[in-house]
């Protein structure tokens, strides 16, 4: 039987969080995503993937990111002020990598976010 690679997708992500609080406001106020609390855990519902977060210790570190595509460089910038200004922890300035405008933040665990767009 064959299977076409295409049929395989990401759809979730279960990470544990610190402070599910500090998580709320991040992933909720700052990036606007539709976050719902349920059992001891944080639920980024979005149509096209689940980010779980659960109370516990955040395992960061090595090359671990994960990454939100936006339409245009200037997206990435203008993020990325919003993110700045409200005390978030720019890790890599926004800049051009190959064929992607790309910056990272991290979000109040030390996990690496990556905010890109295709140029």
């Amino acid at each position: 039987m064959h299977v076409s690679l295409a049929e395989l997708r990401l759809t979730h992500l279960n990470l544990d969080a610190h402070d599910l609080d500090a998580s709320w406001r991040f992933y909720g106020e700052l990036l606007g995503l539709p976050v719902i609390r349920r059992d001891g855990t944080l639920r980024v519902e979005h149509p096209s993937y689940l980010l779980v977060l659960n109370a516990g210790e955040p395992k960061v570190g090595g090359t671990f990111h994960f990454g939100f595509r936006v339409t245009g460089a200037g997206d990435v910038d203008q993020w990325i002020e919003r993110l700045r200004s409200n005390g978030v922890a720019i890790i890599v300035e926004p800049k051009h990598v190959g064929s992607v405008y790309v910056a990272r933040v991290a979000d109040p665990d030390g996990y690496e976010i990556e905010i890109y767009a295709d140029l």
